[in-house]
């Protein structure tokens, strides 16, 4: 088994160039040669480093965006809806840039910048307490698709890789979900107590 992180157009290019047998993109691909199906839903968050804020457009500008190969479309995507009127991820100072998913969290952590990653990024960075979600606003849910090449059915091998990951994804979504009610029950009590 091969994988690699990539952006949406070079995922896309790869499956039509027989590089990988499937791959999972944020848009739905319109090319007739690839097949597309739902793949699950992934929420994108505003993550700066611990203790700021990120309630206006200013705040950003002090902070600068940590870049990534997704970064510009995603930031675009979540900043429009939260920002309306705002001039776009463009016209922010770039403070950094990695192609590397696991380190684009570190440049948060460390103070340089903020920047907008898919939940499942910010939930598997093994030092949470560094950085923060600027929650607040209307969330921004991507849909993933799962993209094949559509002349041929999907390999049993890859089907499998794709179960693997659905159920992956519904465990973690349980444990989430968990979490959020032990953290809720955990708040009200300690209200309670006040």
């Amino acid at each position: 088994m091969r994988h690699r992180f990539a952006p949406d157009p070079e995922v896309i290019g790869a499956v039509l160039a027989n590089q990988y047998e499937l791959g999972i993109v944020t848009l739905q691909p319109d090319d007739p040669r690839l097949s597309a199906t739902r793949f699950t839903e992934e929420p994108l968050e505003l993550v700066v480093p611990a203790g700021r804020q990120a309630r206006e457009w200013g705040d950003l500008e002090r902070l600068g965006f940590i870049d990534h190969p997704d970064g510009p479309a995603m930031a675009n995507r979540l900043l429009s809806r939260r920002f309306p009127r705002n001039p776009g991820v463009q016209s922010l100072p770039r403070s950094g840039f990695t192609n590397q998913v696991g380190l684009i969290l570190e440049f948060v952590a460390r103070g340089i910048g903020f920047t907008v990653i898919p939940r499942y990024a910010r939930t598997a960075y093994p030092h949470p307490h560094t950085i923060s979600v600027a929650e607040w606003g209307p969330p921004v849910i991507d849909t993933l698709w799962l993209i094949h090449r559509s002349e041929w059915p999907l390999p049993a091998r890859c089907q499998h890789a794709a179960a693997y990951l659905r159920g992956r994804l519904a465990q973690n979504d349980l444990s989430t979900r968990h979490a959020s009610r032990l953290n809720a029950s955990t708040r009200k009590k300690r209200t309670s107590e006040v």
